[in-house]
């Protein structure tokens, strides 16, 4: 991927998924950390270093929790279902764990590449490398909120990504937001981002550049003629 997709992929995603230092779980009960970071099954959960906080009752603040201690919190996250409804304030006052901001870098890090590695392990994807930074932050961030196999159950977006016509692949990007309204700002983001893409591929001559991630600004044909 383009070096201005990784480094700006976080601050891409915080504003629609933000940014959880503990244990949470999402509207489908799912436990999550960090940028909107699934660890469910618990397995995901004991290979992270996990701390304990700084709050009262807690005797080592800053230090690394154990296996034992992780699964513990992460069972009391998952077993209350009330606090999937609740949202990830909720479980704050009820957490003694948490990662350090490093640790969710690493954690975004590996999961972006994990998903860039299995997209262009697929046909569509052949020519992810040579994509405008705005197309290949859009498929990224398809990725992130429903796994890189569920970009693939999108026949349509992913024909138009194989032919690099990035206008249709906006109008075929739409993903469900029934029962999770928090979709709808990703996707109006990556519609933005696809159609910026489209502008670049057709406005190379006029000075636009591939390797520039354009977004959070919304390119014209206008701004493709100069």
């Amino acid at each position: 991927m383009r070096t201005t997709v990784q480094e700006h992929f976080r601050a891409f995603n915080e504003p629609i998924e933000g940014s959880i230092s503990y244990m949470y779980a999402d509207v489908k009960q799912l436990v999550t950390v960090g940028v909107g970071n699934l660890i469910d099954p618990v397995e995901l959960a004991t290979e992270l270093p996990f701390r304990w906080k700084n709050k009262p009752g807690v005797a080592t603040p800053g230090a690394l929790a154990n296996g034992d201690d992780i699964t513990g919190e992460w069972h009391r996250i998952k077993n209350d279902p009330q606090l999937a409804k609740a949202g990830h304030t909720a479980c704050a006052p009820i957490t003694n764990l948490e990662l350090d901001n490093d640790a969710i870098n690493d954690l975004i890090q590996k999961r972006l590449s994990d998903n860039e590695s299995f997209l262009k392990r697929h046909s569509q994807f052949n020519n992810f490398e040579d994509w405008p930074a705005d197309a290949q932050l859009a498929v990224l961030s398809m990725a992130w909120a429903m796994g890189a196999a569920g970009v693939l159950g999108f026949p349509k977006f992913c024909a138009a990504c194989a032919a690099t016509d990035f206008r249709n692949a906006a109008a075929e990007c739409q993903m469900s937001e029934a029962g999770n309204p928090g979709v709808a700002p990703r996707n109006r983001a990556n519609r933005t981002l696809l159609l910026n893409a489209a502008t670049v591929v057709e406005g190379e001559s006029a000075g636009l550049q591939r390797e520039i991630l354009y977004y959070p600004k919304a390119l014209t044909q206008v701004a493709a003629a100069g």
